[in-house]
Parts: C-alpha cells; structure tokens; sequence
C-alpha cells in the first residue's frame, strides 16, 4: 500500500518538524510507503526557527518529496514583503501583541530569500494521489486563511465544507489544531492535527497518514517533549514573548 503524509501547522518549530520527519522515516522502515509529503501551512509564526524550518522544506521540495502551501500566518509574511504591503503590515493586523512580536522577529530572521520563499508558494494544494484527485487550503475553500474548520461537528456541517470542492475525492485542511477525519457524501474532510502548535497539554502532535487508494486515514502522534526545554531557552534568548512558553507547554495562553 502507498501513502502520502500530510502535516500542517509548524510555527517554526523545527525541533517538533525534525521529530515529524523521523518518524515519518521510521515507518518507512517498518514497510510503509510514503511517496510524498504534503504540508499546509503555517510554516512559520510563533516559534524562533523560521529560517532553519523553510531550509529543512526546501530539501525536501528539491528532492520532488514535499508540496508546501501557505498558511494564515504564512500570508502575513508574504504580505509584509516590501513588495507588497510592507514591514509594517504587521502591526495592521489584528493579533495580539505577542504575536506580531513572533511575527516581526520571524520576519526578520527570514531575510529577504526566506521572505521570497513564503511569497512563492500556493494558496491551494491541486494533487492526485492514486485515482482520487485531492483539493487543500490552511483555512476552507471559500475563505483560504480566516476560514475555521472545527472539529467534532455534525456531518452536515462538513458537507458544507465540501460542497464547494465536491469534484475532488478529498479535502485536506489545516484550521483545526485537533484531527479531523469527515466522511460527506462529497468526499472526505481531513485535518491532520498541529505538529508544531501544541494542540493542548494532554494532546500530542499529529500528522496524518492516509492510504492513497482506499483514502483510509491513521493519525500519527509526535513526542518532542525532550525538546520543549531547549525551545523554552530559545524564547528566552531571542526575546521572544513569555506567551510563546506558555503555548509551547500547555497550547494556549
């Protein structure tokens, strides 16, 4: 059986990344084949590692192993390029203050080819993976980045997700921190968890692993709680905001 991977929300944190990609490896070696990555967004954001993240992707996307798409925070980024918005894009937006100080210090660490990165990727994933074409976005169809998808809802609910997509067999989507595995009678929903935003104290990152042809779909936890305290010390020597370790530990401020 073939598989593809599909991880969403890195925030820039490449130590719980570099986690996601070994695990991925070994279950290569226990005879899974994954033939392909897809990641949705949000490369970059919170976590002081945006640059060594995106140089990590960008051996992958090199080697024909990984499509990356834009994410909410991703399309901060790309927005504050000074060819578009400008630097100062960022204090425009309604985050908190924690955030766009994540968000500045991620700006600046990107450099300008980082920045250019973010600006080139997609906003929608169009892929085929066995007979079943497949449709992705961060945040829903109609609404790329602003857009929720929330889980444990009503099947009702995630048909009308999918109604606007329903030529594809599959809808990938990032929004929700939590997995989300939606059978419609469009096609299936799928959100594969957060790797690099904590989803919540007792909850482990996930990535999704879904069967390219049956399209059946397992959740892969991630443990990186050996280097949360590194990435702690990292906040602390870049400055960053003390909310950062909050969410690092416990998901949320």
């Amino acid at each position: 059986m073939v598989y593809v991977a599909v991880l969403a929300n890195i925030n820039g944190n490449l130590p719980a990344l570099a986690k996601a990609l070994e695990k991925i490896e070994a279950l290569k070696e226990e005879g899974y084949e994954i033939e392909k990555y897809y990641v949705l967004g949000n490369i970059v954001g919170l976590f002081p590692y945006p640059k060594e993240v995106l140089d990590a992707l960008d051996d992958l996307i090199r080697n024909n192993t990984v499509k990356v798409i834009r994410g909410e925070f991703d399309q901060v980024i790309a927005e504050s390029d000074p060819h578009a918005e400008g630097p100062d894009y960022i204090d425009k937006v309604e985050y908190p203050d924690y955030i766009k100080k994540a968000l500045k210090y991620t700006w600046e660490a990107l450099g300008h080819e980082g920045r250019e990165f973010i600006r080139d990727l997609p906003i929608y994933l169009v892929d085929k993976i066995g007979k079943n074409d497949i449709f992705g976005v961060y945040g829903s169809p109609l609404n790329p980045f602003g857009g929720v998808v929330l889980p444990d809802q009503p099947t009702s609910y995630y048909e009308a997700i999918m109604r606007p997509v329903k030529d594809y067999e599959i809808l990938f989507v990032a929004s929700p921190k939590y997995p989300v595995n939606a059978m419609t009678r469009y096609g299936r929903v799928i959100c594969p968890g957060s790797i690099g935003y904590p989803p919540g104290k007792n909850h482990k990152a996930t990535f999704a692993l879904v069967d390219v042809d049956t399209l059946h779909t397992k959740f892969i936890e991630v443990d990186y709680d050996d280097e949360k305290k590194l990435i702690e010390e990292k906040i602390k020597k870049e400055g960053l905001p003390e909310e950062l370790i909050k969410i690092l530990y416990h998901g949320k401020v």
